[in-house]
């Protein structure tokens, strides 16, 4: 069974970049409901890691946590492309403000 202290630490290590990468795509986006969608994703992207890391602290296993890992490693994924899609929709919005 892992201690509080390290569940809190993958926590962090994981929704923290998930955070920032929600809100810099949320703010390229002009809708009026930017930060429900902003919600929307930040909930359904970290929904999959928060739930192997409850499912691992009710059912503990020996060994190797493959599922924990692949789902952290899905957030940060998801949280890189979301950094790569706002700066690719600043970039052309620079871009578009220039010409």
């Amino acid at each position: 069974m892992t201690d509080p202290l390290h569940i809190m630490i993958q926590l962090l290590q994981t929704l923290i970049p998930l955070t920032l990468g929600t809100i810099l795509f949320s703010s390229t986006l002009m809708s009026p409901k930017r930060w429900l969608i902003a919600i929307a994703l930040f909930i359904g992207i970290s929904a999959p890691f928060i739930y192997s890391l409850f499912d691992e602290e009710v059912h503990p296993t020996i060994g190797a946590n493959i599922g924990l890992g692949l789902s952290m490693l899905f957030v940060w994924v998801c949280s890189g492309m979301l950094v790569l899609l706002a700066l690719i929709r600043i970039y052309f919005k620079i871009k578009q403000q220039k010409n």
